[in-house]
């Protein structure tokens, strides 16, 4: 009886992708700010639905601290620009540049970058809202100078007062849902001047569809001009605006870590070849089998991409693998290798992953899935066919083996 004995080993390389420098700001001027919006894409085996990202910047703005839990429940993720200035303020009914006033602009596409510079998305802003905090620089003077009735064009979000240093927050909410440009007013009640203690916008984002992105890390940025009427300013915050920075860098990070695991059973790094129904037909009957095989099954859970590729102990010239007669001087045996892996497809060819051939000289394929597939059953199937076997037939009772590593690139 011939036992051939074939062992392999099952590898994951996971590559993590280093960290380049954001890319360079378009505007350089001195009169610039820099702030920073950060989202995370991380599946959950408890959530395989989910395929957005999450909003992972630092609160600031009118959202943080006491209107926090209203943000929240709203989905309104607001951010300080860090610009700074002052207002002269003029007594208007007519909800114009002179009241208190905020132009915003239009939704735009910014393109994201991988690390290593080789994928690119494109990533949606949208401003649905802006706030501005302003502060009655005379010690004595009132410190409301809008009037509380509703803003043309918006809706008003948050207002907060601060009695101490005479001071007002007010929140704008589009109605466009950011599409358009619009301006958002109120009376302003008195003349005065005021300081710009803080200015904010409310914005939201449509991220690419993670499941198509590699892991690691991607950037991208847009500049806003912000001035007063007439500046041609992306935010427009009325007449009599003096500011200390007039353009805003928004810098975009997006992560995506995707989930890779590899279960095997115990005794996978072993596969014993034999005919279909054992040896039985060959040592009672002289029926000579017509392959050797034998499955390996393991399961794959993985939300993105991935590339899979063979190494050989004993490589062949068509790229297959060989199994090696350790006993006795023969020659060597092609071992034939395909793997299966149900949902999966070829992201090249579209191909489904059904009993696709592994060869050391084929261009890695880059596997893929619509969906998170979590633990799906999956198999790669070992088989010595035809005259191989034949010739292994020659040679009763020696031994065949060769060591085969088949990689699993969660990071191709």
């Amino acid at each position: 009886m011939i036992r051939d004995l074939i062992s392999y080993g099952l590898q994951r390389w996971l590559r993590q992708g280093l960290c380049a420098l954001a890319l360079i700001a378009g505007a350089g001027s001195a009169h610039a700010t820099d702030i920073y919006i950060t989202a995370e894409f991380k599946p959950d085996v408890n959530d395989p639905d989910k395929r957005e990202f999450t909003n992972t910047t630092p609160w600031s703005g009118v959202c943080d601290s006491v209107h926090l839990q209203v943000c929240i429940n709203n989905n309104w993720w607001s951010i300080d620009t860090k610009v700074r200035g002052t207002k002269q303020g003029v007594y208007a009914t007519n909800w114009g540049p002179g009241g208190f006033y905020i132009g915003m602009p239009t939704s735009r596409k910014v393109t994201v970058v991988s690390d290593d510079g080789s994928s690119t998305f494109e990533l949606g802003v949208n401003i649905i809202g802006a706030a501005m905090r302003i502060t009655d620089v005379e010690a004595d003077g009132p410190k409301e100078p809008a009037s509380t009735g509703g803003p043309n064009n918006c809706s008003q979000g948050l207002t907060n007062q601060n009695a101490n240093n005479h001071s007002v927050m007010r929140m704008f909410l589009r109605r466009d849902g950011g599409e358009g440009t619009v301006s958002c007013a109120l009376h302003w009640l008195r003349d005065n001047n005021y300081r710009i203690q803080e200015f904010d916008f409310t914005y939201k984002l449509t991220t690419p569809a993670p499941l198509a992105m590699r892991s690691g890390v991607y950037r991208g940025m847009t500049s806003y001009r912000v001035g007063g009427t007439g500046e041609g300013a992306d935010f427009d915050l009325g007449d009599g605006v003096v500011l200390e920075d007039n353009i805003v860098n928004v810098h975009f990070e997006l992560t995506v870590d995707h989930a890779f695991q590899l279960d095997l059973p115990p005794g996978s790094d072993r596969a014993v070849l034999a005919p279909k129904g054992g040896w039985t037909q060959w040592s009672d009957h002289g029926v000579a089998p017509k392959y050797l095989e034998r499955d390996v099954p393991f399961s794959l859970s993985s939300s993105g991409q991935f590339e899979v590729s063979l190494q050989c102990q004993h490589p062949l010239a068509d790229g297959r693998c060989a199994i090696r007669n350790v006993t006795e001087p023969a020659e060597e045996v092609p071992l034939d290798i395909q793997l299966t892996l149900p949902g999966f497809r070829d992201s090249a060819t579209g191909v489904d992953v059904v009993g696709m051939p592994l060869t050391t000289n084929m261009v890695p394929p880059v596997l893929a899935a619509d969906v998170f597939i979590i633990r799906r059953p999956s198999k790669l199937n070992f088989a010595v066919n035809g005259e191989a076997v034949k010739s292994m037939l020659d040679h009763p009772g020696s031994h065949y083996r060769g060591d085969v590593t088949v990689i699993f690139d969660a990071s191709p």
